[in-house]
């Protein structure tokens, strides 16, 4: 089997890490909209301050990043993302009450 040039190998992944940059962004800035969709991930998520949601969020990374993967590959990629998503909107609530602007930031 043909090898892929490596240029585009390094492409393609960089194509991959952008589009899943764009959908963990996307889905944190869905749960900012509607923070009750949190609920389906941990319960009582959508009530935590926003340090402890961060901590929550990397607490879910590990834990899916532990989980045993099936043989064909799939499993976990959408939870994870789900996990990242948390992670990164603890952290922009957390700069927005630092910021002084409450709770959940702004979703423009």
């Amino acid at each position: 089997m043909a090898r892929i040039n490596s240029d585009e190998d390094e492409a393609v992944a960089a194509a991959a890490r952008r589009a899943v940059a764009h959908l963990i962004k996307s889905r944190a800035r869905h749960y900012a909209r509607r923070p009750m969709a949190l609920e389906g991930l941990y319960p009582g998520l959508s009530r935590v301050a926003p340090d402890r949601l961060a901590a929550i969020g990397a607490h879910l990374v590990e834990r899916e990043a532990r989980m045993p993967r099936r043989w064909f590959g799939f499993g976990g990629e959408v939870t994870l993302i789900n996990a990242k998503a948390v992670c990164l909107l603890g952290r922009a609530c957390r700069r927005a009450a630092r910021e002084g602007s409450g709770g959940y930031p702004s979703t423009g």
